[in-house]
């Protein structure tokens, strides 16, 4: 396998992270409330929003996990992972993207504790924290400690500790301004690693045809070997998540109005989908060059280093290291909001001050990175992690939701048990 050189690996390495370590302390300094650390003080334009829609969403899970997944079972998973998020993206950027900009809050929960009382905001609270924020915190931990493991011969547990301390340096002292600027240079950086894999990949295993020719018949049907039942039930569970996820809800509470808000998640929304699809072509691309054997989470790096020469590879590692910071620091983002305005102020001192609120919301950006790091630490893999949280999260908060938005006859009561 070749590998990026030491000195090589530094100046790309080095010069990326300067400059996000600049953004980090640009915003620092400018931050001075809750408002401005946790939605950027409702200011982001459209194109900012296009960007970190689609930085967020494309990280370890996306990369790393749905390469892997077409290269174990090819086109499924654009059947099962991608039309269903597209598809409940757009429901929620197009049908509640107004409704939610208007409410001007900050948080999932807070629209429950607006229509049903703060008790009403404590389950949902801790369903973001726990069973999705942390979890998927810590696969965006576990892709680079891949990285760090497949290139540089490093030990996983090594490079999931320097994840961590890169992810969360810039995010804890710039928050959502900082996040938000960066995914949005992050957004540029990982499409274009990931179209020149695409390209170069195909030319590497001998074009279309090729392709073609060596891929069982199986890898290009919609479903694979699922029945239509057993995909209707997947799709359907990991689906309508997306109407609840925080990360899409604070990015329409960051817009500068509801028109920034609703074409700029859609538009984020749709340019993910066609990202991620071709990242689960270059996962079937790869069957041509790569061994049977490999590791589902090991191929898109090994793919890199396989195809590339150092210079270049060095370029697509960037990519994926993009995709990995912009979806860890806005998860931190997520779980920091979460703790700080459901948890904080809601139950424990409703009357903080704003300058207390941003130190809260700081802390808990740093709580949140610790407790992804031990989940890091003990994960087993990329694509069960994330389809655990995703299932679990979405059974739990989806319906309360629905309910939330439609039934007058609806409850607190009603809405925790469910």
């Amino acid at each position: 396998m070749n590998k990026i050189s030491l000195p090589l690996y530094l100046v790309y390495l080095v010069a990326y992270l300067l400059v996000m370590l600049w953004v980090g302390i640009h915003h620092a300094r400018q931050i001075k409330t809750m408002d401005h650390f946790l939605v950027a003080g409702r200011e982001v334009g459209l194109w900012r929003i296009v960007g970190t829609t689609l930085a967020t969403a494309c990280g370890a899970a996306a990369f790393i996990g749905f390469v892997g997944l077409g290269y174990k079972t090819g086109v499924f998973g654009i059947f099962f992972w991608l039309i269903p998020f597209v598809f409940f993206g757009l429901i929620i950027s197009l049908v509640f993207g107004g409704v939610i900009r208007r409410l001007n809050l900050y948080t999932l929960p807070d629209a429950f504790a607006l229509r049903f009382g703060r008790g009403a905001a404590l389950v949902p609270a801790i369903i973001q924290i726990i069973i999705y924020a942390i979890p998927t915190l810590a696969i965006q931990f576990i892709g680079m400690g891949t990285i760090f493991t497949t290139f540089f011969g490093m030990h996983l547990q090594l490079g999931v500790l320097l994840a961590f301390v890169l992810i969360a340096g810039y995010t804890i002292m710039g928050g959502m301004p900082a996040t938000i600027l960066t995914d949005a240079i992050q957004a540029i950086i990982l499409t274009v690693g990931l179209l020149i894999l695409f390209f170069v990949g195909l030319h590497y295993t001998g074009g279309v045809s090729r392709v073609l020719e060596i891929t069982p018949p199986e890898f290009f049907k919609p479903l694979g070997r699922a029945t239509v039942g057993g995909f209707l039930s997947l799709a359907l569970t990991v689906g309508p998540f997306y109407l609840v996820w925080q990360t899409t809800w604070q990015r329409i509470y960051a817009s500068r109005d509801v028109k920034t808000a609703v074409w700029g998640t859609s538009l984020g929304t749709v340019l993910t989908g066609v990202m991620l699809t071709i990242s689960f072509f270059i996962g079937i691309i790869a069957r041509g060059y790569l061994p049977p054997d490999l590791g589902p989470d090991l191929v898109f790096t090994h793919a890199i280093s396989t195809v590339f020469p150092a210079a270049l590879g060095g370029l697509v590692v960037l990519g994926l290291f993009a995709a990995l910071m912009s979806s860890g620091d806005s998860f931190i983002m997520m779980g920091s909001a979460s703790v700080a305005r459901d948890i904080y102020q809601q139950f424990i001192n409703p009357a903080a001050t704003s300058e207390r609120m941003l130190a809260v919301s700081r802390w808990s950006a740093l709580l949140l990175a610790l407790a992804g790091l031990g989940v890091a630490l003990l994960g087993k893999g990329i694509v069960p992690i994330y389809l655990l949280v995703v299932k679990t999260a979405g059974a739990a908060v989806v319906f309360p939701f629905l309910a939330l938005m439609f039934w007058r006859r609806a409850t607190s009561k009603g809405v925790n048990a469910s």
